[in-house]
C-alpha cells in the first residue's frame, strides 16, 4: 500500500536558522517521502536562557513563510504562527490582509502558549479566535504538562468556541497522552497530531475509536535534517506497528487533509 503522506506539524526554526530550517525541510520531505508539508515560522516571543537567536514579528515571519510556501507551492503551506503577547497592539487588519491576498497558501494559525508564556485561555487570543472563524481556519496548539500549555485549557476554550477546529499538537508533551486521548473522545472539535507521540500509543486511540481525529505531524526539524529519522517516525512512516490500511491512510494523510482543507493531487 503507498499512501501519500502529510506532515501536519513542521517549522522553520530561528533556533537552526531561516535558510537552514528551509533547507532542511526541503531535503527531509524528500528523502522520507512525504508529499506535503504543513510549517510555521518559528514565532517565539521570549529568547531561551541561551539567547541564541533574535526574536521576529509574526508579520515579518509569515512573509518568510509564505515565500518559502510559494517557491514550493505542491510541498509546503503555512501556518500563521500568532504572538499575542508582545504583539497584542498588532493591528489584526494587517494579519487579515494577509490571509485575504494568500489565502491558498495559508491553512491555519499555530499558537505555542509556553513561547508565549500565554495560556490559550487568555483574552488576548479573542481576536485571533474571531479570524480563524471568519476564514475557517483550523488552530493548532502546543500542548505539553507545564504549567501554561495543559490540555485542560485547550478543552475549555474549545467548549467556548465550539464552531472553531483546534489540533492538539504532542496530545500534552511530556506525559503518558491518556488525558489528551481521553479529551479528544469527549471534545468534537479537538484533534490530535503525532509529534513526539510514541506509535505503540495509537492502540489506545483505536481503542476509542478515535481515527478520525489523528494526524501525522513531526516538529521538524527540530533535531536536525534527520528529525523523520528517530525511531518512533521510522515506525509511523515505514508502518511499524499495528495499524490496518484503512487507518493508516487516514493517519498519515486523510485526516490533515480533510481537517486543514488541503487540496493535494
Amino acid at each position: 500500500m503507498n499512501t501519500k503522506i502529510i506532515d501536519a506539524h513542521e517549522h522553520i526554526l530561528l533556533i537552526k536558522g531561516i535558510e537552514e530550517s528551509k533547507n532542511m525541510i526541503l531535503y527531509s520531505l524528500k528523502k522520507y517521502n512525504i508529499d506535503y508539508a504543513l510549517i510555521s515560522f518559528d514565532g517565539t516571543e521570549y529568547k531561551d536562557k541561551e539567547k541564541r537567536y533574535d526574536l521576529v514579528d509574526s508579520i515579518t515571519g509569515t512573509n518568510i513563510a509564505l515565500d518559502f510556501s510559494k517557491k514550493n507551492e505542491d510541498l509546503i503551506g503555512i501556518l500563521i504562527w500568532i504572538r499575542p503577547h508582545k504583539e497584542k497592539d498588532l493591528p489584526i487588519k494587517e494579519l487579515e490582509n494577509i490571509i485575504i491576498n494568500n489565502r491558498k497558501y495559508i491553512y491555519g494559525l499555530k499558537f505555542h502558549p509556553y513561547c508565549s508564556r500565554l495560556k490559550v485561555t487568555s483574552k488576548l487570543l479573542v481576536p485571533y479566535f474571531e479570524l480563524a472563524r471568519k476564514y475557517d481556519l483550523p488552530i493548532l496548539v502546543h500542548t505539553a504538562s507545564d504549567k501554561y500549555s495543559s490540555i485542560k485549557d485547550l478543552k475549555k476554550v474549545a467548549l467556548k468556541y465550539k464552531d472553531l477546529t483546534f489540533i492538539a499538537a504532542h496530545l500534552e508533551l511530556i506525559s503518558d497522552n491518556k488525558e489528551a486521548i481521553e479529551i479528544l473522545k469527549e471534545i468534537d472539535n479537538i484533534y490530535g497530531d503525532t509529534a513526539w507521540v510514541d506509535p505503540k500509543k495509537y492502540r489506545l486511540i483505536k481503542n476509542k475509536h478515535l481515527e478520525n481525529k489523528i494526524m501525522f505531524g513531526t516538529d521538524n526539524p527540530i533535531d536536525g535534517k534527520d528529525t523523520l529519522n528517530h525511531p518512533w517516525y521510522k515506525k509511523y512512516l515505514h508502518r511499524k506497528f499495528k495499524i490496518n490500511d484503512e487507518d493508516y491512510e487516514k493517519l498519515m494523510y486523510l485526516n490533515a487533509k480533510k481537517i486543514y482543507k488541503i487540496d493535494l493531487k
